[in-house]
């Protein structure tokens, strides 16, 4: 069931970035931004939605302690002892207030306060906020809050535009708006990754599920900054580059993705531990072979390695021949994956375990 837990985060996190989008463009100005219309039932059916998607966790738990105590003192304990069940709560009053408010065409402002009371439901569920209290709390609401924030806009850019007047006005704000998320996201990403992945095991950690996803979600961010520094620095035209402008919504969803599968895998505190109890990623065998304990990550340079890392480099730049040559987004977007799985590869085939 983890499968669709992660899931069902995944969407959560989809859904909470295409709210924080709406809240955030009512605060600008018609004349700094395109014209985008979003219909309100897709805003009211998000926020319904939010109440099944913060279930499937609270029902694992709720199954896995109907067995000893019966259910109905399985939920009454969810409810009252654990964060999952606390969390689920708080996010389904919260929804249907922020559904009210939305219903009754609210400010802004009130918008804002739902979905920054909703991050922060978010943060106090995290694994992060379950090991290092308020300061894995904080790091986790921070970095899922700019997160949500740079999705959310760039989400109602890229699909919901009718016409792109006012671009250069909103480039004006947007730009440093999302250069200032992004460092909050490499900051809070760092502080966060230090509660989990010592500086030195970091490659070690590469054995384990959570180390994989770590490093293509490390690797991903390359790809996406790039589609971010195009469609900010490069693109000069006084109208928006929709292709490219999806293709940067895109990558930002495979960041999601990734997110969402690690938050519901064990984190490495203790790698050998952690290896010892659950084995190696399922990859791992494919490229090193058997695994042992200890876990001791080395670097040995090979020309496999090499011309896979290459090969990445190539895809960056097919990336870059894509704007240049204006080819379909989705064939960009193909060529950032590869950019991803090739290096990913090349790393792999670059270290012993």
């Amino acid at each position: 069931m983890s499968w669709l837990i992660a899931l069902s985060d995944f969407f959560l996190y989809v859904v909470l970035a295409f709210l924080a989008g709406d809240a955030v463009l009512r605060f600008i100005q018609s004349e700094k931004k395109p014209l985008i219309e979003v219909p309100k039932k897709w805003l009211v059916l998000a926020l319904a939605s939010i109440p099944l998607l913060l279930a499937p966790p609270v029902i694992q738990l709720v199954l896995l302690l109907g067995n000893r105590f019966g259910l109905m003192q399985a939920m009454i304990d969810v409810i009252t002892q654990f964060r999952t069940g606390q969390s689920y709560v708080f996010g389904v009053l919260m929804a249907l207030a922020w559904l009210i408010v939305v219903w009754r065409d609210g400010s802004a402002g009130l918008r804002t306060f739902w979905l920054v009371l909703s991050v922060l439901n978010v943060a106090y569920a995290s694994h992060a906020a379950s090991i290092a209290d308020w300061q894995g709390f904080t790091a986790h609401a921070l970095h899922f809050l700019a997160l949500v924030l740079w999705a959310g806009v760039l989400i109602h850019i890229a699909w919901f535009m009718k016409d792109g007047r006012n671009w250069r006005a909103f480039l004006n704000w947007f730009t440093p708006f999302a250069v200032a998320l992004m460092v909050i996201l490499i900051g809070s990403g760092i502080w966060l990754m230090l509660f989990f992945v010592a500086p030195e095991d970091y490659t070690s950690s590469w054995i384990l599920p959570y180390g994989q996803l770590l490093l293509l979600k490390h690797l991903s961010i390359i790809p996406l900054l790039f589609a971010a520094f195009i469609n900010a620095a490069l693109s000069r035209s006084d109208a928006p580059n929709r292709p490219w402008l999806k293709v940067e919504s895109w990558l930002l969803l495979v960041v999601l993705l990734i997110t969402a599968f690690m938050s519901k895998l064990a984190p490495p505190h203790n790698i050998n531990e952690t290896f010892r109890l659950e084995g190696s990623a399922p990859f791992v065998e494919w490229f090193a072979g058997p695994q042992y304990l200890p876990v001791q990550a080395v670097w040995t340079p090979n020309i496999d390695g090499f011309l896979m890392m290459a090969i990445g480099v190539i895809f960056l730049g097919l990336q870059w021949l894509g704007y240049r040559k204006q080819l379909p987004e989705w064939l960009s977007f193909v060529f950032s994956l590869g950019f991803v799985a090739a290096t990913y590869t090349g790393f792999m085939f670059s270290f012993l375990f």
